[in-house]
């Protein structure tokens, strides 16, 4: 066995490496669309009602809650979001997609569908689940538990 561990023998690597080529050729239609990645990971979480506060988008991401402000001031001057406080509790702040986002939304939402399909269309269905559960294993074992929200988008 060899004594030093080569780049290329990390599936840290290659993972990241096809995360990298999958994002890149998804920012395509994002640049059409005029967002950034992460902003569309938010708009997507707040489209499909994952999350209606900064800290629950923070948690949806996976991000800092640090990140969250920055993200959505950015969505807010492009009029994508609105930021609404709590009648309640003016601390507590409730996000939301305008009427603009949320038909942006609808249209990404095609163009995520489409380019997930254009990679998982090289493999046959048995193997795509299989890639699927190997996924939700190896998060697992990193700590993220993704069974509960995936399993309802099946």
């Amino acid at each position: 066995m060899p004594h030093n561990f080569e780049l290329h023998g990390s599936y840290t690597y290659w993972i990241s490496r096809l995360a990298s080529v999958m994002r890149e050729s998804f920012n395509a239609a994002l640049k059409d669309a005029g967002v950034s990645w992460p902003q569309w990971m938010a708009l997507n979480c707040l489209h499909h009602r994952q999350a209606q506060t900064p800290a629950a988008l923070a948690e949806c991401l996976g991000v800092d809650r640090s990140a969250i402000t920055r993200l959505l001031d950015r969505l807010a001057d492009k009029g994508l979001v609105v930021r609404d406080h709590d009648d309640g509790d003016r601390r507590s702040i409730r996000v939301s997609l305008t009427a603009v986002g949320s038909d942006k939304m609808t249209a990404i939402d095609a163009a995520a569908r489409q380019h997930q399909s254009n990679f998982l269309s090289h493999l046959p269905a048995t193997e795509v689940r299989a890639f699927k559960g190997n996924l939700q294993k190896l998060l697992r074992a990193g700590g993220v538990e993704t069974a509960t929200v995936w399993r309802s988008l099946d």
